[in-house]
Formats: C-alpha cells, sequence, structure tokens
C-alpha cells in the first residue's frame, strides 16, 4: 500500500469515527462520553432511553422506572407515547410517574398531559395533574382538559388513595395555568359550591387566590369561609382575598378571629431564654467538655467561681444489671442529704467518669436540658439549669463504655462575654449518673457481608433530598424451612431476601416472581405477611397489590382476583383474627393533618380515617370500619397493634395518635369494638412507634407508645407563664415535648404511665419501637429508635 493510500484510508477512517460520536445510538456517542450525569446502576440515563421502546414489558418498565429516577428530559415525548397509548395501565402510570420525576419534561409534553387527565387509570390522571400543576403558566394549552377534569365525579373520591384528591390537584394545577386571566373562574367558583370536605374548599380557594384579581367575581362565596371553624380553610380564604383584593379592607385580617397567641412581649422573653442557651452551649459547655475529654483538672475549677458551691449523691440508691455481655449501673437520688463538695472536689468528681477512658480519649458532649432565669424575667441575674454529661469511647481496644450525668448548675448570666471569662459556673449537683461497659459491641454491621446489599436502598447521606420514610422491613418464614426471611420496601425498589444457614440471605425478589419496583405512586408502601387463604403459607400484601404463597416456592400475583385493595395512603398494616372465625383480618393505619391546624385538637376533620378490613373467605374482604367502631376518631395513625388487653382471648387493639391521646379498642365479642383512653390525663402526643409486650411478666399485656421528645420544646413550654393558657391547654402543651410513654397493665383495663419513672421517655421522635428478650433473660428488652437525622454521619442520630 503506497503513501497516499495510507493517507486517504487514515482520513476515512477519521471521518468515520467522527461520524460515529455524532450518531446517537452509537457505542461511543459523544454526549454519552463527553456529558457529565447521573447513573442509575451503572448506566447513564441516555443508555436507558434506549430500553423505553423494548418490546420486552420487564425491560421496558425498569428503563421507565430509571430514566424518572436519574431525569431525562429529552425522553419525554416517549414516555408521553407511553403514557397515553400503552394498553398496559401500570406501564401507562409508570411513564406518567417518570415525567413528574423529570425536570422540565412536562413543559415538552403538556398536549399528551391533558389527553393523560380522561384515563381510566387514576395513577396516570393523578400524575399528569401534578405534572401540569409543577410547570404553571406553562399548562396553559391544558386548560380545557382541566376544566373538564375538575368536574370529573371520578377525580373527587379518592382520599381513600392520595393524601390530597385528583380534584384538588386538578384546581391547584387550573388555578397556575390560569393566572392573571378568567379563563377558570368560573369553573373554579363552581366547583367551591359543590365542593363536599373543607380540604377540598380550602384547595379550591388556593387556586383562585393563584389567579389574581381577575378573580374578583368569587369573592363574595370565598368570604362565606372566613368565618370557618376548619383553621386550614379559614386561612386559605383569607389569602385567596388578600391576593384578589390586595390591601382593601374586605381582605383584612380582623375579618378573621385569631387562634390564641402569646404577646410579643413573652415571645421575646422565651426567644432570648432561647439564645442564651445557644450562647451557654457553644461558649460554656464547649469549654467544660474540653476540660474534661483532656483530664484538666485546673481547666475546670477555672470555670468555678471562688464561692463556688457543688455537691453530689449521697448514699445513693443504685440499679444495677449484670451479664456476660455487658455491665451498667445507675445510681440515683435515694431521699438523703447531698454530700457538699468544693471547687476541686467537685471538678475530681467529674474526672471520675473520665476514668474508665484511660487508654484513649472519649467523645465528651455537655447537652442542655433545661434552663431559665433564677427569677422570672430577670435576664441580668443568676441562671439555673439542667444538663446531660455524656462520655463515649472504649475502655480497652475493641470494649465500648459510656458514662452519663444529669447536672444540675446555677451560673451567672450566660453571655459570650461572661462565659469568654473564669468562674461563670457558680453551683452544680450531680443528680443522677449511670455507666456502663462491655468486652466487645452489642451488635456489628453485618448486612453486606450477610447478602444483604445496602446500595440498593435509599441512603439520605447520599441522596439528594431526605426521604424521612422510605418504606419498612417485614419478617417471616415465608418457605417454612426454619430461616427468617425478609422482605425491604423501599423508594429504590422492593427485594425479597430468602434466609439462608449461617445467617445469610439470597435475593430471590425476580426468581419468586416479586416486582422489584414501586408501584407507580410517590408514597411508602405499607406490606404484611398474612396467610389470607389459611392454606399455612404467608401470603404477602405488597402496596395496592396481593400475591399468593405457593406452598413457599414463589408468588402469584393475586390482585385481579380479590377485592383486597390497600390505600396507597396507608403507612401501616397490622394484622389478627380478630373475630375468631378461622380468617386472619386486617387493620390499615393513615396518618391526617390537624384538625384546625392546631396540635391542640388531638384529632383531624376530614380524615380518611383507617380502616379495618374482615376476611370473608375466598380472597374477598368487607370494609367493617363503620360497623365495628374502629376507624379511630379522627386520630391520625401511624401504626397500631393487636393486643389482648384484659385476658378474654379475644383480640383487643390500639390505636396509635400523632397529634394527642391514642384509643384503645376493647373486642365486644360480636364485631364490635368500644374504645376507652389509657389515662384520665393527657399522656401521649406524637406517637409514631408502638410496641405491645408483657415487660414484667405478669401475665399482662403492656404498652409502649414511642412519643415526639424534644429538650428545646420543654424548655420552652417549661418557661411560659403558668397562666400562659387555660390549665387543660397547658397540661397538653408539655405532653408535646415529653416523650414516649410506658403504660403498665395493672389488670382489669388500668394503666399506669411509667414512661419517665423508668427512664424510657427522652428518646427522639421515635418511630420503629421493639420489644424483644435480647439478651435471652426471660425478661423483654426495649429497642427504642430516635427520628432525627445527624448532621455528621460519624454520629449516631438523636
Amino acid at each position: 500500500m503506497n503513501r497516499r493510500k495510507v493517507v486517504r484510508l487514515v482520513v476515512v477512517l477519521c471521518l468515520l469515527a467522527g461520524l460515529a460520536v455524532l450518531i446517537p445510538g452509537s457505542p461511543v456517542y459523544l454526549p454519552d462520553l463527553v456529558v457529565s450525569s447521573d447513573e442509575y446502576e451503572g448506566r447513564s440515563a441516555r443508555s436507558w432511553a434506549r430500553d423505553l421502546k423494548d418490546p420486552d414489558g420487564p425491560t421496558r418498565s425498569r428503563a421507565i422506572f430509571a430514566v424518572g429516577t436519574v431525569g431525562e428530559p429529552e425522553s419525554a415525548p416517549v414516555l408521553a407515547e407511553i403514557m397515553t397509548t400503552d394498553p398496559d395501565g401500570n406501564a401507562r402510570a409508570e411513564a406518567s410517574l417518570a415525567i413528574s420525576k423529570i425536570k422540565g419534561a412536562g413543559k415538552k409534553v403538556v398536549p399528551e398531559l391533558a389527553r393523560a387527565l380522561k384515563d381510566d387509570e387514576l395513577l396516570v390522571r393523578m400524575n399528569a395533574a401534578r405534572t401540569l400543576f409543577q410547570i404553571g403558566v406553562d399548562a396553559r394549552p391544558a386548560v380545557p382538559a382541566l376544566i373538564e377534569a375538575l368536574h370529573d365525579e371520578r377525580n373527587e373520591a379518592h382520599q381513600d388513595r392520595f393524601v390530597n384528591t385528583i380534584q384538588e390537584i386538578v384546581a391547584l394545577a387550573l388555578g397556575r395555568a390560569t393566572a392573571g386571566t378568567d379563563e377558570g373562574v368560573a369553573a373554579l367558583t363552581e366547583a367551591l359550591e359543590s365542593a363536599r370536605t373543607n380540604p377540598v374548599r380550602g384547595t379550591i380557594c388556593r387556586a383562585l387566590g393563584d389567579v389574581g384579581p381577575q378573580a374578583a367575581p368569587a369573592l363574595p362565596l370565598i368570604r362565606e369561609h372566613l368565618g370557618s371553624q376548619h383553621t386550614p380553610l379559614k386561612e386559605s380564604a383569607l389569602k385567596a382575598c388578600q391576593k384578589i383584593e390586595g390591601d382593601k379592607p374586605g381582605a383584612r385580617q380582623g375579618d378573621v378571629p385569631k387562634l390564641a397567641e402569646l404577646p410579643e412581649e413573652e415571645r421575646q422573653y422565651l426567644w432570648e431564654i432561647e439564645h442564651h442557651g445557644n450562647v451557654l452551649v457553644k461558649y460554656g459547655f464547649g469549654p467544660l467538655a474540653a476540660a474534661i475529654r483532656a483530664n484538666d483538672a485546673a481547666a475546670l475549677v477555672r470555670l468555678m467561681a471562688d464561692d463556688f458551691a457543688g455537691t453530689d449523691l449521697a448514699d445513693p440508691r443504685r440499679v444495677r444489671a449484670a451479664t456476660g455481655f455487658a455491665e451498667v449501673e445507675r445510681v440515683q437520688d435515694a431521699g438523703r442529704p447531698p454530700v457538699s463538695l468544693g471547687r476541686d472536689a467537685f471538678a475530681n468528681r467529674l474526672l471520675e467518669f473520665r476514668q474508665p477512658f484511660a487508654a484513649a480519649a472519649p467523645q465528651v458532649k455537655v447537652a442542655l436540658m433545661t434552663l431559665s432565669p433564677k427569677n422570672r424575667g430577670d435576664l441580668a441575674g443568676p441562671w439555673e439549669g439542667t444538663a446531660q454529661l455524656r462520655l463515649a469511647g472504649e475502655h480497652a481496644p475493641g470494649a465500648p463504655a459510656e458514662a452519663v450525668a444529669t447536672l444540675r448548675f446555677e451560673i451567672a448570666p450566660p453571655t459570650a462575654e461572661v462565659l469568654a471569662g473564669s468562674g461563670w459556673l457558680r453551683r452544680a449537683a450531680v443528680v443522677q449518673a449511670l455507666t456502663a461497659r462491655a468486652p466487645q459491641y452489642l451488635f456489628a454491621e453485618v448486612a453486606r457481608e450477610r447478602g444483604l446489599d445496602p446500595d440498593r436502598f435509599h441512603d439520605n447521606w447520599k441522596a439528594g433530598a431526605v426521604v424521612p420514610n422510605t418504606g419498612g422491613v417485614y419478617v417471616c418464614d415465608f418457605d417454612r424451612d426454619g430461616y427468617l426471611d425478609v422482605l425491604v420496601t423501599d423508594t429504590n425498589g422492593c427485594r425479597l431476601y430468602r434466609g439462608r444457614p449461617g445467617g445469610r440471605f439470597e435475593d430471590v425478589t425476580a426468581a419468586y416472581g416479586l416486582p422489584d419496583r414501586r408501584p407507580a405512586a410517590d408514597l411508602p408502601i405499607a406490606a404484611a405477611w398474612v396467610d389470607i387463604d389459611g392454606d399455612g403459607w404467608d401470603d404477602l400484601v405488597m402496596g395496592e397489590k396481593v400475591f399468593r404463597n405457593v406452598e413457599g416456592t414463589r408468588f402469584e400475583d393475586v390482585t385481579a382476583k380479590t377485592n383486597l385493595r390497600v390505600p396507597i395512603n396507608a403507612v401501616g398494616v397490622v394484622v389478627a383474627d380478630y373475630d375468631r372465625d378461622g380468617k386472619l383480618d386486617l387493620y390499615v393505619t393513615r396518618t391526617a393533618r390537624p384538625q384546625s391546624g392546631s396540635w391542640a385538637e388531638g384529632t383531624s376533620s376530614d380524615t380518611p380515617g383507617n380502616m379495618l378490613l374482615r376476611n370473608t373467605g375466598n380472597w374477598r374482604f368487607e370494609n367493617v370500619t363503620r360497623a365495628s367502631g374502629t376507624w379511630g376518631g379522627g386520630r391520625s395513625t401511624f401504626t397500631a397493634a393487636w393486643l389482648d388487653a384484659n385476658n378474654d382471648g379475644w383480640p383487643d387493639l390500639y390505636i396509635g395518635n400523632e397529634f394527642g391521646d391514642g384509643l384503645l379498642l376493647i373486642n365486644q365479642k360480636n364485631g364490635t369494638f368500644a374504645g376507652r383512653p389509657l389515662a384520665d390525663r393527657p399522656s401521649d402526643f406524637g406517637t409514631m412507634g408502638l410496641a405491645v409486650g408483657d415487660i414484667n411478666n405478669d401475665g399482662h399485656i403492656d404498652i409502649y407508645s414511642a412519643n415526639m421528645y424534644s429538650k428545646a420544646g420543654t424548655r420552652v413550654i417549661g418557661n411560659l407563664k403558668p397562666d400562659a393558657y387555660p390549665p387543660a391547654l397547658m397540661e397538653k402543651m408539655r405532653r408535646f415535648v415529653a416523650g414516649s410513654q410506658l403504660h403498665v397493665n395493672k389488670g382489669d383495663l388500668k394503666f399506669d404511665q411509667v414512661g419517665k419513672e423508668k427512664q424510657v421517655a427522652g428518646v427522639g421522635w421515635a418511630y420503629g419501637a421493639c420489644l424483644a428478650d435480647l439478651d435471652g433473660d426471660g425478661f423483654l428488652d426495649l429497642y427504642a429508635t430516635a427520628g432525627y437525622i445527624s448532621r455528621d454521619r460519624s454520629k449516631p442520630d438523636g
């Protein structure tokens, strides 16, 4: 080959290479090589987009999910075609959800979204409405379809399945799309006149407010709701009037009765205390913790006043537990006069907590619990409060230890200037101390090595958005081989892990016929193992799907043959044979908004409520909620539990409540239940987790409510004037932040509230609590969780 031919060949190859990088679908397509994009399971969005037209249903379905997860706006037309033309309703729903998740996709397919509002599949209609709402005025070409959807009766009755009805989302989309015009005013006004619930009325008022001054013809109807007892509706009506009229008299705040508010000076006083608390933590407790960590007695003494007075417990009560794996001791006041300590002695007492950590300096933190001026209102005088001193580390390599002390203190006014000097700590007392040590860590993270892949599931530290509730973990031995199996529901997909010998697991999701993706809805999945057909094999309810367990060999989708439909907004499903007919029944829990925008009400209006579904056999269920009296009385219920509270052999039901006290429903043995409270005063608030069991082995089932606890909230409410609110309301407000509760069953349906006494209250904003005999001593132990998310991944939540 001569030189000229070689040059020509090189030129041709270069041209071919240049074309290759410009041809979509080429293995070296330039945008795939140089455009930085997120990936899903190691593949780019463009790579997944190529599978959207794959004839294989599962392949295409997985591609829809991946494209929606990663975000690929250029795929919008293909997704829109699937959404509007595919004969498979699930595929249409998945495509509509993917479009709603991809930023900028909706604007490219407005006509298709308008057509999707007529789809027979309600998930398609909901997702289309959500997307049109997201794109605002760019949805104007869809206004005629939105108006038609606003009056579509199918869109009114789906509170069972969504937090909002489709009609509400359509109304909001219509309001935003027609902002500045009167194109949708008549339709919205008509919908407001015929609305059946307060949430729908409030939503339509918001939509008319978004229209602006052009919605003036609707003002008379909107003003009718300014005096509503339903606070969210009242507030929506007020804001709508303000947007439509501006500052005209008819829109002034004075037209609406105000909720009870603290005077400005009182609010300012509370803020001043919290501000001083922040200063104390930074400039006072910081150096205190550093001195203890450094084992520096001299530095501790410098923080104490010349006339410092300290005390320690004298001959305290000791509560001790020693097993082969841990030693724990708590010392607390036994009612005897305390021992007086001077500066040096008190500094040495604090450093005694440091002694077990001789091998390496522990982590030390001083947390503020309570704080207030010693004389109410006197910010310039002495202050007093309580704090928790916590040291954590190892007393030997690989051997953990912890020390926790509760301190009561009196200090100089906590300003940065005062705390930067010496002698600001005037008095201090050790009022309780706890120490613990173990020869090794009690639990080890072994998920990956045992076959459970954490990378498959949503991680709030790695993902862009925080998802408070990503799903759940459900355990049973579905194949009856003696090894427990695990189902994980998650925003990234559901996985079934089969238990194997040696504590290992294998992923059998696809092999056993279960979908590995979430259904087309942006809500957590509620699931339950339950033997629906009574054949001895646990079937699976997973969201809106029902799967029959075929003798532990596979799962068969029987959704079409059963009328069981767990609402899409369900957060929990608990199982029992409440009527003892031999067939397992389901109780479904759902959350709701506060009744009037205030936690003080304790319940919610216009709530979908909980559901009792009676198993009538042959895969059929009957909704007996109203007839049985189990809807929950308007409570917002994260979880519930079946228990035999009165030892009569019939399952009773305890319903937790996010906004107040729960309710114990006693089985009347005739298909109905009678409700009764656990206490004659506020005893719970913010219940998001629940565990039941006989903690003291007295034959009676006790109840642990995992509630909201807040040190800052406790300070704020503790610093209110005693008469700031009526006594009954003040009692409720103190429960808002008091933490978890342990209701000890004394028999005859009488319960004692001992959460604070047993020191299981101050956990956090708790969710999945668990009672289990972890050490095998025959007594139930309590695993309590905290709902906070740490700022630092190296530190525990809570």
